[in-house]
């Protein structure tokens, strides 16, 4: 448990370096800030310390005994300290008005400069939280975006969103606020604590008892309050999720009148999630009582025995007084001390969450061999391919050759579009290799390689951006000619003209929503021309579209890969039939590789596709 410990804090501890360290002027400017406020903080009530002796009109501190000399800063106690301060500001040279006038305009003063420091060191914390935060996200996307796919698909969205915005935010406020707690409240309890002990050690005992019995109590709920709160933020992190599913499934809702189904599931998650915050806030809710507790107890216990003090002569009446104040005001940074070490705990629940995603690795990674052309074939070589303990593809050979158009064709689930994601590298075979021009995947950039690729999904992916953006998608100085060029061939340039309100500068939506399904694949296919690939992939790019949408996309398909290397997902055998070769697959084996002509002859598989698609009397004209 210990090494956990201090593995957690060596953790927050590199966080605060790594983000902090460059903006260190901003840092030092803020150190100087917070050692400042704790300064002025101890100083502004001392200094009113003079008053208590006009006001219990004793009159004796305003001039140093003759045969003792001035009060050195060793020997200040609270028994003497209005004398030290009546003799720093020379305050024996002035009337009782003059004394109350003075001390009065030095402590608003000291107020003022107080406050601003305060002000400035809140605002430039809030700049230096919001710095590295922005910091921390952008290197936590970046790092997850250099993950393979497998690592999204195990994952909920919402979860990623609430790791990378909850608990980034919460991981640097907790650790600027532990750090500015550390350093005023540590100063202040310390320069208090002095004072105390130069007065009576007696009366410092039991203060020092009661603030050894707050972090007792402190140190006995940070474990419940602990678990207690990564329980809250997998529940939180749940609720999240299903809100990020739900609504952009609502379609799907919508269509299947689900609202009550879903207003039952989200009711039992919601039970589940009161009750985990309920637990969470009941814990976290029993510091401020306890504070509240070990205050009053402090107060009856430092007057009782500080009354004692005075009675027996070891206590003036001055001392008396400021003994109870700071006795009492020494428990406020204590208490916060208290509080920050329960924040710590909070920080590091928050800091473990986000260092779980920083641990990740990537199950693909990149080679240094930059491939920036494909100029004779793609070969895959016995490729073998598992998801965890299912087979999807066994010792799986063929060839891609430059210019030519092939097509897999199979049953749904005979692993075709894992072929593609082979291809394009977003898993690696358990067994197998697939080389390009002679190079293995393994060696090749990754980011130079997948550039040679287009790719047009069976439901395109649109951002919620305009026509132009997505097509320029990765492109923002592109052209607009090339945008309009692209959309001409993607059979797009028309509709956007003629349907769109604002032309190439309309919306489409959240994921393509304004626009119908052939629209969207038209835009998709413009998109991935626009960057003139030199290898195109058409993953069923027109299996869901009715026929006019489907002659529409196939003829922008047709125009497409006519000068180009393309790798078609065909669900349609219709749009396939002229394909230099067409790969059969069949529970995740090639069961056979030719022509239309030569497949039909010879593969009941692909007779078998054809007859379903056609009719045994068309299969030769398809």
């Amino acid at each position: 448990m210990e090494k956990r410990k201090t593995s957690d804090y060596r953790l927050l501890l590199s966080f605060l370096v790594t983000y902090i360290r460059p903006y260190w002027v901003a840092v030092l400017t803020l150190l100087f800030s917070y050692f400042s406020v704790t300064g002025l903080t101890a100083v502004q009530p001392m200094i009113m310390t003079p008053l208590l002796d006009l006001v219990l009109g004793e009159g004796t501190i305003f001039s140093a005994p003759a045969d003792t000399g001035p009060i050195a800063l060793k020997d200040v106690d609270l028994n003497n300290i209005g004398q030290f301060v009546a003799q720093y500001l020379h305050l024996g040279e002035m009337t009782t008005w003059q004394i109350l006038i003075y001390l009065s305009v030095a402590y608003l003063m000291i107020s003022l400069v107080l406050y601003l420091f305060s002000y400035g060191s809140n605002v430039l914390s809030a700049w230096l939280r919001l710095k590295a935060g922005q910091d921390i996200q952008q290197d936590l996307f970046n790092h997850l975006m250099s993950l393979s796919l497998d690592f999204f698909n195990n994952r909920k969205v919402g979860e990623l969103i609430t790791k990378i915005r909850t608990d980034t935010s919460q991981t640097v406020e907790g650790l600027e606020t532990v750090t500015r707690n550390l350093i005023i409240d540590v100063i202040l309890a310390a320069f208090y604590l002095v004072l105390l002990l130069r007065t009576s050690i007696q009366l410092t005992a039991v203060v020092g008892l009661i603030a050894v019995v707050q972090y007792g109590l402190t140190w006995l709920i940070r474990r419940p309050l602990r678990q207690n709160k990564q329980i809250f933020l997998a529940a939180l992190t749940n609720l999240q999720a299903y809100y990020q599913e739900i609504f952009s499934g609502a379609r799907v809702v919508k269509s299947f009148t689900a609202e009550k189904y879903e207003a039952g599931r989200l009711a039992e998650i919601l039970v589940g999630y009161v009750q985990t915050a309920y637990h969470f806030l009941c814990t976290n809710n029993l510091i401020e009582p306890l504070v509240m507790m070990i205050k009053a107890a402090t107060n009856v216990a430092v007057l009782f025995f500080a009354a004692r003090e005075l009675f027996e002569g070891r206590l003036s009446v001055v001392g008396f007084g400021l003994y109870i104040y700071v006795g009492r005001i020494m428990l406020d940074p204590l208490g916060r001390l208290s509080s920050t070490y329960l924040l710590a705990q909070h920080t590091v629940v928050s800091a473990d969450r986000v260092h779980e995603l920083f641990l990740q690795t990537s199950a693909v990674e990149s080679g240094a061999v930059q491939v920036e052309n494909f100029e004779q074939k793609i070969e895959l070589q016995d490729v073998t391919f598992r998801y965890e303990e299912e087979v999807v593809l066994q010792d799986v050979s063929f060839e891609i050759t430059h210019g030519n158009v092939v097509a897999l064709v199979g049953v749904s689930g005979s692993g075709k579009s894992t072929l593609v994601d082979l291809i394009l590298r977003f898993y690696d075979p358990q067994q197998g290799r697939i080389l390009i021009d002679g190079v293995d995947l393994h060696q090749v950039d990754l980011t130079a390689y997948r550039n040679l690729f287009g790719v047009v999904a069976q439901d395109s992916f649109l951002f919620n951006a305009t026509i132009a953006e997505n097509i320029a998608y990765n492109q923002p100085d592109l052209p607009y000619e090339r945008i309009i060029e692209a959309a001409k061939i993607a059979n797009a340039h028309e509709f956007i003209l003629r349907d769109l309100p604002q032309g190439y500068d309309t919306l489409v939506g959240d994921r393509g929503v304004r626009l119908s399904g052939g629209q969207r694949q038209r835009i998709a296919i413009a998109r991935a021309v626009v960057r003139k690939p030199q290898i195109l992939i058409l993953d069923e790019a027109t299996s869901s579209l009715d026929s006019q949408a489907e002659k529409l996309v196939q003829e922008a398909i047709d125009r497409v890969i006519k000068d180009t290397t393309a790798i078609v997902i065909a669900h349609r055998l219709s749009t396939i039939l002229n394909a230099d070769k067409i790969v059969v697959m069949d529970a995740g084996k090639v069961a056979d590789i030719g022509t239309h002509a030569e497949l039909l002859t010879r593969c009941e598989v692909y007779r078998y596709l054809c007859e379903l698609q056609f009719g045994s009397e068309n299969l030769t004209t398809g």
